[in-house]
């Protein structure tokens, strides 16, 4: 019968368990591994669990939350089986009896997953567990031969199709570069293929490869529909190789079109609830049981989170949003018990890339003093540059020519040298601060997942590209700095923290505007504590009662910052105008809560450290540009006038009331949004 207390208790090789135990620090399979380990086995398992009949192997379909152990759930089994193959004792006589070990014999093993990220993490975890010492027991002897492999692209395709060439027996892959291997590199070897992982389906069709997916299939059913080569007929006849190609599909949520790939790509499939304790989350399906079920489609799009994950929310005023988050960035670094700072690793969410490229540029670099780059912003300021010839230089390339636009870019590319993974931000007390999104090359997005992994503390600013099947390890917060535009992605965000078994916090911000959207969270079971924004920005003061004043004083240090260079400005302004896009794109049943109308721009500027929204200044820039071009349309409003002094329009100062700025309101009287000013409608007709 099943042990679940342990590896060894369903039915993995001791030698692998302990292999686990030191090397990946893992000793009890959790909850889905403990069900879908001994049904995977098939009939190589040791031990039998008795609601599924695997005399034969079957395909199976995993659904479990985030963070439960899904990856180590398919891999194990694999090892294992080819582990077996490969061991023997010393003293075998007979041909059959001696341990299998031929890298030649192809690829017997494809993992597909949605992102080049998630395959890479695939792969150092494969890595680990196929470099396995000797056996134990010394009457045994066990041949090295597995040699997993990667194909993704931003890769050299060439040297892809060399390791192909020498033979790659389990292979990751994104769905786009395995079909062009399939395709057009003839090397490619799959005759002997045994077992084929649908890593995140969900996510797979989420990002449009239901018809890459669907050729995958063809072809692969089309190579391997004659059996295995004749070469390898004697050796792959043992149980421990399965009679026919498994398939598994792993996916959070079963979705209408997820049902449909499963229905398929694979043949009555064992369905795995990770999700849910009891025995019954194993079950046989049939055809029947793929079609779709209205109201069992809404049962499965239940989401859930761990038991140890905190969750929580604050409610922020869009002017003040910047600086809160930084109090609490500072806050997780900082043990209220010893006063002193502590070691902490933060994923913080944002909706688009150049909030990301913002964030992390203002977070590294505000703060710090003037370095050589900025010798030259010293010179012009002597020579009498000011905050609006700075903010116009700032204008003039975002609307000048495109001339003027791609020297920009030339000068650019020439002034600065490859771009750090990682760099060291004052404003949060010297901690690590890092970027992860889809517009960065392939290679600094893998050296900065290596690296933030590697990490014991630092700070992430990222998109989504980080929220699914990522597991970037001892992550402690997660910031939702933006909210989702997909519920399914709040839970995914969240579950990069409170991974097996660790406890971890997540925070999501919202505006007073967007309160209602605690409800939706709520009706998904997703129950979030408050935390008031006041008790954050304490956390910026010695003397808790005055936060106002060193809040203004952080605000001010960002701002001087962006408004020290044109390009810190632009760099604001691409974050500022991608982020009200991105706000745009929540979906219709969502738009009484998130919709653009009920932003303040010139609040929501603030936060990108800003002093006025971008649209008022780029129009008057615009409107000079046209008076400039068309000096008539200036005579034009001079004729008729009289000559001598012309009363010139003098610009309003704007007069910053620090008390003002910070003056923190109630989160009931901010709920609607802010309040702005009518103007008086005059009623004096000449």
């Amino acid at each position: 019968m099943v042990d679940s207390s342990n590896f060894a208790g369903i039915g993995i090789n001791s030698d692998l368990a302990d292999h686990l135990s030191t090397k990946l620090n893992v000793t009890a399979p959790t909850n889905v591994q403990a069900k879908a380990i001994p049904v995977l086995l098939g009939p190589s398992a040791t031990v039998q669990q008795t609601l599924i009949d695997t005399t034969d192997d079957i395909d199976v379909v995993v659904q479990a939350q985030t963070g439960s152990g899904k990856t180590l759930t398919y891999l194990l089994p694999i090892i294992n089986r080819l582990v077996e193959v490969s061991t023997a004792p010393k003293d075998a006589i007979r041909p059959e009896d001696q341990p299998f070990g031929d890298r030649a014999i192809g690829t017997v093993a494809i993992i597909l997953t949605p992102t080049r990220e998630l395959a890479q993490q695939v792969l150092g975890v494969l890595t680990q567990l196929v470099n396995l010492p000797r056996p134990k027991d010394e009457n045994l002897r066990r041949l090295h031969w597995i040699v997993p492999g990667i194909v993704i692209g931003g890769d050299s395709k060439a040297k892809e199709k060399a390791r192909l060439r020498k033979g790659v027996n389990i292979l990751v892959s994104t769905p786009g570069r395995l079909l062009d291997h399939l395709e057009n590199t003839k090397s490619f070897d799959i005759r002997n293929l045994k077992w084929l992982v649908l890593d995140e389906a969900d996510r797979l069709l989420d990002l449009g490869f239901e018809e890459t997916l669907k050729k995958i299939m063809n072809i692969i059913t089309e190579r391997t529909k004659a059996g295995c080569s004749p070469k390898y007929k004697a050796a792959m006849a043992s149980k421990y190789w399965p009679k026919r190609r498994q398939t598994i599909l792993c996916s959070a949520t079963l979705r209408d079109d997820v049902k449909q790939l499963a229905g398929s790509s694979l043949v009555n499939p064992a369905f795995i609830s990770g999700t849910d304790a009891k025995k019954d989350g194993l079950k046989l399906l049939n055809t029947t049981d793929m079609n779709v079920d209205e109201h069992n489609e809404a049962e499965e799009m239940k989401f859930t989170t761990p038991n140890q994950l905190k969750q929580t929310y604050t409610i922020v005023p869009a002017k003040l949003r910047l600086v809160t988050l930084l109090a609490l960035l500072r806050s997780c670094f900082y043990d209220t018990k010893t006063k002193k700072q502590k070691g902490c690793k933060v994923i913080v969410f944002f909706s688009c890339c150049d909030s990301v490229d913002f964030h992390y540029d203002l977070f590294a670099k505000a703060g710090k003093p003037v370095m050589d780059e900025e010798s030259d912003a010293e010179e012009e300021e002597e020579e009498g540059d000011t905050e609006a010839s700075i903010m116009k230089k700032a204008l003039n390339k975002i609307v000048g020519s495109e001339q003027g636009n791609s020297k920009a870019k030339k000068h650019k590319k020439s002034k600065s040298g490859p771009e750090p993974i990682y760099q060291v931000s004052t404003i949060l007390g010297e901690k690590a601060v890092f970027r992860l999104h889809g517009e960065l090359g392939q290679q600094t997005r893998s050296e900065t997942f290596s690296e933030f992994s590697k990490a014991k503390a630092g700070v992430l600013f990222c998109t989504d590209v980080a929220a699914r099947g990522l597991d970037l390890p001892n992550v402690d917060h997660i910031v939702q700095y933006d909210a989702p535009t997909d519920l399914k992605d709040y839970v995914h965000r969240a579950g990069r923290t409170a991974r097996l078994g660790r406890v971890g916090e997540a925070t999501l911000f919202l505006l007073p505007s967007e309160m209602e959207y605690l409800d939706i969270l709520k009706a998904q079971d997703l129950n979030l504590e408050p935390v008031p924004m006041e008790s954050i920005l304490k956390n910026l003061a010695e003397h808790k009662d005055d936060y106002q004043t060193p809040a203004q004083q952080l605000q001010n240090t960002m701002e001087s910052y962006v408004l020290a260079d044109a390009d810190h400005v632009i760099l604001a302004r691409k974050a500022f105008w991608s982020t009200c896009r991105a706000y745009a794109t929540h979906p219709a049943s969502e738009k009484h809560i998130f919709h653009i109308k009920k932003l303040h721009l010139g609040h929501l500027a603030k936060s990108f450290a800003l002093r006025e929204a971008p649209s008022n200044i780029i129009d008057s820039i615009k409107d000079k540009k046209k008076k400039e071009k068309n000096p008539r349309v200036q005579v034009k409003k001079t004729e008729g006038k009289p000559k001598g002094k012309v009363n010139k329009k003098v610009p309003i100062k704007r007069n910053f009331d620090q008390s003002e700025e910070f003056a923190i309101a109630s989160a009931s009287s901010l709920k609607d949004g802010p309040t702005t000013k009518k103007r008086k409608k005059n009623n004096n007709k000449k």
